[in-house]
Parts: structure tokens; sequence; C-alpha cells
């Protein structure tokens, strides 16, 4: 396996969490296929399918899996996490957006989570690391309180 990749569907701690438990289910049955017929082969989720793809290993080397699981686990230990908080929660679209975005811009392999918080308003409130940034529509009306009253005539 060369580098590691990340597919943009699979954008969370939690979810590659779960990919690296399931790495490991299937290293063990593939390894059983290998000493005894009877073994049937795993049903894949579809996240796992496609970071399969992505890495493009085959389901049945169990020597690539394990590397891939090895691969995985270093991810979720090293990778940056950003945190979105939003007023909505995204959908999948916009997910893909944000990931996409991050990937390219920040790291290969960030990782996100996503929360929603309806005072905000609109606009988002992002943690990276130790630095938070504060985009959101409710920052913008605290820190312009007299342009506030302004506009509205008082």
């Amino acid at each position: 396996m060369s580098e590691f990749a990340l597919p943009v569907d699979t954008y969370s701690p939690d979810q590659l969490s779960e990919l690296v438990l399931e790495l490991h289910d299937l290293v063990a049955t593939v390894r059983d296929a290998t000493a005894r017929s009877d073994v049937a082969h795993p049903q894949l989720s579809a996240d796992l399918a496609n970071l399969l793809n992505e890495n493009k290993v085959a389901d049945n080397d169990a020597a690539a899996i394990e590397e891939l699981a090895k691969a995985a686990n270093s991810t979720l230990e090293q990778a940056p996490t950003v945190h979105i908080l939003l007023a909505a929660m995204p959908g999948r679209a916009q997910k893909r957006q944000f990931v996409t975005w991050f990937r390219t811009e920040l790291h290969a392999l960030t990782l996100m989570t996503f929360a929603a918080r309806s005072d905000l308003g609109g606009g988002a409130i992002i943690q990276a690391g130790s630095h938070l940034y504060d985009l959101s529509f409710r920052r913008g009306i605290i820190d312009n309180k007299a342009k506030l009253t302004e506009l509205a005539g008082v």
C-alpha cells in the first residue's frame, strides 16, 4: 500500500474508529477463510468497501488489510480534527464540501465533527486545535450592538 487515503464520506473520528474495528474483523475472517474452506466471506459495509477501494486494497488480502488498519489507526491518533458548530446540521452535500475544502487546504487526512446550536443564527464556529474561529451571526451582532440600535431607529 502506498499512501493512506480517506474517502470524502469518512470524515469523523467515530467513523474511522468503527472502520478500524471492521478492518481487524475482516483480517481475522480472511485468515480463517484461508485456513478453512467453510468460512463465508463477510458482508462489507459501504464505508469499508469505499475505504478498501480508495486505497486499492483487495478484500481478500489479509496482509494489505492489516497494513490499512495500522494506517487508519495511526491517522485516528495523529490527524488534525476540526470541530464545526453551525446553526443547523449540514446535509451530506454540505459536509462533503467542508471535508473536501479542509482536506485540500489544511491537511489531506483532516477529520471533522459537526454539531448544531440554534442560537448562532447563522455562520459557523470552527475549532481547529487550540484555535477558535467565531464566524457566527451571533458574534457579529454582539460585536456591533450600537449599529443594531442605529438600524432599528432607536
